[in-house]
């Protein structure tokens, strides 16, 4: 379970300045970040002094209302979006709330959860120093991390569906062989791409409401450069929607058509012991015929009537399958 922790993220002579466990009286100078990482109530309770604003409670953070997720409060921007977590970790994909409280002077993250791009966000601030400007560029550096990990997720998703697929429709020389895999375990592989597919769908579509959001009411005094990478985030997370659409109609086609398979396969099965049965039934006739024990059969006393019973049952099972290969049965 990730630890609460306080960090304050500040400017200092050219170089990004981490801090953990900040002081909760009073916010060091120069702090252009606060990320609050699952926070006590004493902890949320102090930044919202320091800020002078509500910070929304866990319940307010996961209403479905894109009101209550997005709002302006004493002229500071309220967002809140998901973002997938738990993938490079191994775990079964979920999409946390986090809540960006971008004041003129701070910004300020609330978040339960520890997703990839904000452990990888300080290194990208030290790469780039016009990201520790303002608060502003602070946060759109941390949304296209967010977004760039979205793209990461979604390849990583395509490959897999498209060994699944691979699977699924494997032939070798143009023939169709046996899949090696079991359907079942094919299926399961499946419903975790969708899973994961329906992740991404829920974070893309709370990011590109929250960059729309912000265009509208955070863009005031924006150089040049950050209202470009604004638009290119903005036409990212579109193509990536698209994208994962796109994943979702695959992934349903690859899914109908493995159960198109398999039932093919079992309808082949079937209809194999059904000729079986066919061709076997006249030879079990005569051979019952000839094991009655009836007192009165002229064929008992027959020098040849053991082996006409014998090319009699051969002969009535090879007719029947004749007949099969001629009408194209077989």
């Amino acid at each position: 379970m990730l630890a609460a922790m306080l960090r304050t993220f500040s400017a200092r002579d050219g170089h990004l300045h981490v801090e953990d466990d900040a002081p909760t009286d009073a916010l060091p100078l120069g702090v252009l970040w606060l990320d609050l990482q699952r926070p006590t109530q004493h902890e949320e309770a102090a930044v919202e002094r320091m800020i002078g604003i509500d910070i929304p409670t866990r319940a307010e953070a996961a209403a479905i209302g894109e009101s209550a997720r997005l709002y302006l409060d004493n002229g500071s921007l309220v967002m809140t979006a998901a973002v997938v977590t738990g993938v490079s970790e191994g775990r079964r994909p979920i999409a946390a709330d986090v809540t960006f409280v971008l004041t003129p002077s701070l910004l300020v993250t609330v978040r339960e959860a520890d997703p990839l791009p904000f452990r990888a966000f300080v290194q990208k601030c030290q790469r780039e120093p016009a990201v520790r400007e303002r608060p502003e560029t602070v946060f759109l550096a941390l949304v296209e991390s967010i977004i760039d990990r979205a793209a990461e997720i979604l390849d990583g998703a395509q490959a897999d569906l498209e060994r699944v697929s691979a699977e699924a429709f494997a032939d070798v020389e143009g023939k169709p062989r046996r899949r090696t895999s079991d359907p079942r375990v094919l299926v399961k592989r499946l419903g975790r791409i969708n899973a994961l597919a329906a992740r991404l769908r829920e974070s893309l579509l709370g990011l590109g409401r929250m960059l729309a959001f912000f265009r509208q009411n955070g863009v005031e005094g924006l150089p040049d450069s950050a209202m470009r990478r604004l638009a290119s985030m903005e036409g990212d997370v579109r193509a990536l929607s698209e994208y994962d659409a796109q994943l979702a109609t695959e992934l349903s086609f690859v899914l109908e058509a493995l159960f198109g398979l398999t039932n093919a396969e079992q309808n082949r099965i079937i209809r194999v012991f059904t000729i079986a049965s066919v061709l076997f039934l006249p030879p079990t006739l005569v051979g019952t015929v000839y094991g009655m024990n009836f007192e009165v059969m002229p064929e008992l006393h027959w020098a040849f009537g053991y082996p006409m019973a014998l090319v009699l049952m051969v002969a009535s099972a090879v007719v029947p399958y004749w007949l099969f290969r001629r009408n194209g049965w077989l």
